[in-house]
């Protein structure tokens, strides 16, 4: 029997679907789920939408008994004709309130990023953050801009420390940065014969686009009390993998430092290595499996952060990759999943994890220490 895959709202569940659509994607603010229902004539009460079903409302989404994703109901679409009746629901994670929601103009001196979190982005409904890297020292100085939503200054403020954010399905705000320590979860094989195949298709993109031969980052930093400021702090990247010259300089007012400049264009040159290469591969059911039954398997959900060994022929690939982003989709001809992989160890390189002797300071456990608001 198919797993289903359950909408919570208002204290009641739904399992009857049409077809859904449910990313996951730790480069996107806020991941976003859509949802197809029709209404059955026969059901007494079958053509009212019940009164908890509103734009607002909380939400959590199931896959059997793990949660894959809570969140907000943005739209309600509700169509009736004389042949058809149908309910379509979109909505995004608890992440869409930072997009959607302008910071309130501050200006701090000596902030760090909890400093930054407390002041805009516990206040929108977030109740924990979890810290799986260590933060970069506090800034000089920090502040926000008339119209600047929540995540933009989040996310700024995370690449100053050298760290990005994201929620889990749980609806946990993470602090951290991915971990190419662990090992790969499942081997995903294409071969010609296809002995041991166990992906529906793969599809590599390979995109000069955003790639940069050369990256410079011209930054500036504040005076403060009574102290010179400078406008001369220069930091620079390379990539000897690139045979073609593209220079790219950008102007960044909040590098205080060469060393904060350098991270960025580091960290500037590491996403040009991301998008050179992107392999899309779709994978039968929700979860990880090695059976031939995915429908009935009881392995993990498919989620990104993971690394996966690809093995396919055709593309000529036996190599580890990152998953950073999946989509659970789920129409007429299939229920499957869709991975987007990037080549292993190309985002936020040469990071930190929090060190064991800091536990004191940032939690019991190592390597990552959580805060909660009950």
């Amino acid at each position: 029997m198919r797993e289903p895959v359950t909408l919570l709202i208002g204290g009641k569940a739904h399992a009857e679907w049409e077809s859904y659509r449910i990313d996951s994607d730790l480069l996107t603010p806020a991941d976003d789920w859509q949802m197809n229902a029709s209404f059955d004539g026969d059901t007494p009460n079958g053509n009212v939408v019940p009164d908890f079903i509103v734009e607002g409302a909380s939400i959590k989404l199931m896959l059997g008994d793990d949660v894959i994703l809570t969140g907000l109901v943005d739209a309600v679409d509700h169509e009736a004709s004389k042949r058809s009746h149908m309910l379509e629901l979109y909505g995004r994670d608890l992440g869409s309130r930072l997009i959607d929601c302008s910071v309130p103009l501050l200006s701090l001196q000596l902030a760090t990023l909890d400093d930054i979190i407390t002041q805009a982005v516990r206040p929108l409904g977030v109740k924990t953050v979890e810290y799986r890297a260590k933060p970069a020292a506090a800034r000089k100085k920090v502040h926000t801009e008339p119209g600047q939503t929540v995540w933009e200054w989040l996310q700024a403020a995370c690449e100053a420390n050298q760290v990005w954010p994201w929620f889990t399905p749980d609806g946990t705000l993470v602090i951290g940065q991915p971990d190419y320590t662990t090992p790969p979860v499942a081997d995903l094989i294409m071969r010609f014969n296809g002995e041991g195949n166990n992906v529906k298709g793969i599809r590599q993109v390979k995109n000069l686009h955003y790639s940069y031969s050369d990256i410079t980052v011209l930054g500036q930093s504040a005076g403060l009390d009574g102290a010179v400021g400078q406008h001369n702090i220069v930091g620079k990247a390379s990539d000897s993998s690139l045979n073609l010259r593209r220079p790219l300089v950008v102007v960044d007012g909040n590098c205080e430092s060469a060393d904060l400049a350098t991270h960025r264009a580091e960290k500037i040159m590491a996403d040009s290595r991301m998008h050179r290469e992107r392999l899309l591969v779709r994978v039968a059911g929700h979860r990880i499996t090695t059976a031939n039954e995915p429908e009935t398997d009881t392995g993990t959900p498919w989620a990104p952060g993971m690394r996966v060994h690809v093995l396919s022929e055709p593309h000529g690939i036996d190599a580890v990759y990152f998953v950073i982003k999946r989509i659970f989709t789920l129409s007429v001809q299939a229920r499957e999943t869709e991975l987007h992989l990037i080549p292993d160890g190309t985002w936020l390189l040469n990071l930190p994890f929090v060190k064991d002797k800091r536990r004191s300071s940032y939690g019991s456990k190592k390597g990552a220490h959580t805060q909660g608001n009950n």
